[in-house]
């Protein structure tokens, strides 16, 4: 809650049962999807992002996430589908996936993809930064590995139970309480970058472990 209205971390599937439940989630809360003040997102896979654009249109919230994930966001929107579905089945038959789960790829159409045209953010997520939410202090954390932009949010406020520790953190998929996130490839279809997801997703599980926070509410489990 912000002194401007809710402020919602991530969104879910674009599907209507996940719809269903994030309308009812907010009843709950006391609100509902058309008062929705701003939609913060962690990271752009489809089960975090995918209803945004529909909350947006709803209720006139802006969403925000940060830039490496906005430049996935407009590649996915500008590139033909079927340039991603070979990408994607290269990738999978290089790394030895049984063809079985290979095969749909072959097959598939834009509108077989969910998220596959996800929402273009209104502003950029700026790591370190106070994120602009009137009324509250919330952080945000840059935490590549999972995502190249995939951010953890640190609300700097006293934890209300008085629990020992640094206030709140909204992980995403970056801690999970049981399993590990698997760790995502950032290559763009048409770039030959060398990246090193691996390296960044240790780098950042150390910089979230120095905030020491006194709760984490992840995005699973």
């Amino acid at each position: 809650e912000t002194a401007r209205g809710p402020v919602l971390v991530d969104t879910g599937w674009d599907a209507p049962a996940s719809r269903d439940t994030l309308a009812e989630g907010l009843t709950a809360c006391g609100t509902g999807i058309g008062e929705i003040h701003g939609v913060v997102i962690t990271h752009h896979h489809p089960d975090h992002h995918g209803l945004s654009g529909q909350v947006r249109e709803a209720s006139g919230a802006w969403i925000a996430m940060h830039a490496a994930d906005s430049a996935i966001v407009r590649r996915t929107r500008e590139t033909r589908a079927e340039r991603w579905f070979t990408y994607m089945t290269a990738k999978l038959e290089a790394a030895g996936a049984p063809e079985a789960h290979i095969a749909p790829l072959r097959t598939a159409r834009r509108r077989e993809l969910p998220g596959f045209s996800p929402a273009l953010p209104d502003r950029e997520i700026v790591p370190g930064e106070l994120l602009d939410l009137p009324g509250r202090r919330l952080r945000a954390i840059w935490t590549p590995g999972h995502t190249p932009g995939h951010v953890c949010l640190h609300l700097e406020e006293e934890h209300p139970a008085g629990l020992p520790g640094h206030g709140r953190l909204f992980s995403g998929d970056h801690l999970l309480p049981e399993i590990t996130p698997h760790i995502g490839l950032y290559e763009d279809p048409d770039d030959t970058t060398v990246t090193d997801p691996l390296g960044d997703y240790l780098d950042s599980l150390e910089r979230v472990g120095r905030l020491a926070p006194a709760e984490v509410l992840p995005a699973h489990q």
